[in-house]
């Protein structure tokens, strides 16, 4: 009998976070509004915000990892 193995997307935290404080909802909240779970305006939002906050955090480790 073989295993069904599904692994479980990471989010990143920190933008978890900021997100969290800019709109008040809770992390379970968010992670299923990007997950598409929930529908709505807000919810469209949040994953819009979340892809961009996670973009832009992308391009400042980048950049601060060429500078060392």
């Amino acid at each position: 009998m073989s295993k069904n193995i599904k692994t479980k997307p990471s989010y990143n935290q920190d933008v978890l976070k900021i997100i969290k404080e800019r709109h008040g909802y809770s992390h379970d909240y968010i992670r299923k509004c990007i997950r598409g779970d929930r529908v709505g305006v807000i919810c469209d939002v949040l994953k819009s915000e979340y892809n961009k906050l996670t973009s832009e955090y992308e391009k400042a480790i980048e950049n601060r990892a060429n500078e060392l």
